[in-house]
């Protein structure tokens, strides 16, 4: 299948994800002006840890975990930070792409539309960025934590709001985890920053 294809398909599921959970629709209409942008391909070491290791998905998450591993090889994975921020094995066991948004294997100005992947036993360090952020549990679990709120355990079909500029973190223990993000409002094309 060509990359073309997979990503539809995979934007297909992402959108149906999307309209399944309360708290995203909540959070942001999806765009209704996606245009396919044509990005190559970029690998990073986290493809192979993505298809062999995607984490646990419920009967929900399934077709959206099992579209990701298919265009995975396909996608122009990206690091925001680097080897002396947040150590090699880190960024071995790490990947993120934007599949809608100002940069995006699909283009919009309206939301931002990213996939992240960590590996178990990993620290996502403190970070924050401008735009407003929701997370959603594809596969696998983690511990997220947020600046002055409780610690909360994530698993498929779970979300985490993070409001602008506050500070948050992950911790993956011994599952790993894939994630669907979405940003809303300024900054949509700046990447997170570590906190100081």
């Amino acid at each position: 299948m060509s990359a073309h294809a997979t990503l539809t398909r995979l934007i297909e599921a992402a959108r149906n994800w999307h309209d399944s959970l309360p708290e995203l629709r909540a959070f942001a209409l999806w765009p209704d002006d996606l245009v396919w942008a044509d990005r190559p391909a970029q690998p990073l070491p986290v493809i192979d840890h993505i298809t062999r290791t995607p984490g646990h998905a419920s009967a929900q998450s399934q077709p959206l975990r099992d579209a990701l591993v298919a265009a995975a090889p396909h996608v122009e994975w990206r690091h925001s930070y680097t080897e002396a921020e947040v150590g090699r094995d880190f960024l071995n066991r790490f990947g993120w792409f934007e599949l809608a948004g100002p940069s995006g294997h699909f283009l919009t100005q309206s939301l931002r539309v990213t996939v992240g992947y960590w590996g178990a036993g990993l620290d996502y360090g403190w970070h924050e960025h401008l735009p407003e952020e929701i997370y959603s549990v594809v596969s696998g679990r983690a511990l997220f934590h947020l600046r002055d709120a409780p610690d909360l355990m994530l698993e498929p079909g779970n979300t985490r709001f993070h409001p602008a500029n506050a500070p948050h973190a992950m911790t993956t223990l011994t599952d790993p985890i894939l994630t669907l993000v979405l940003w809303r409002g300024a900054g949509l094309g700046d990447d997170p920053r570590m906190s100081q």
